[in-house]
């Protein structure tokens, strides 16, 4: 009988333990980089802005900044 879905003959493959805190590490470094690079944009779009930069550019590097947070905690979540 034929079926809608072919079954692999492979077994199917799994991450090694040291996987995971290669993968914490990377989401780790990846969220402290975009933490300061969204801090490091807004502080220079201040200091260029003469103190009252837009608050659209200042609302996208905050973004970038939350961006690099979330990260973090999730990478946090992770290595429990």
């Amino acid at each position: 009988m034929l079926s809608a879905v072919a079954e692999s003959d492979e077994p199917a493959r799994q991450k090694k333990p040291s996987d995971d805190h290669v993968e914490t590490e990377t989401i780790s470094t990846y969220g402290t980089a975009l933490l300061v690079l969204g801090g490091a944009l807004c502080g220079g779009a201040l200091l260029i802005g003469d103190g009252e930069p837009t608050w659209q550019i200042l609302g996208v590097f905050m973004l970038v900044a939350l961006t690099g947070l979330v990260l973090r905690i999730e990478a946090a979540i992770r290595s429990r």
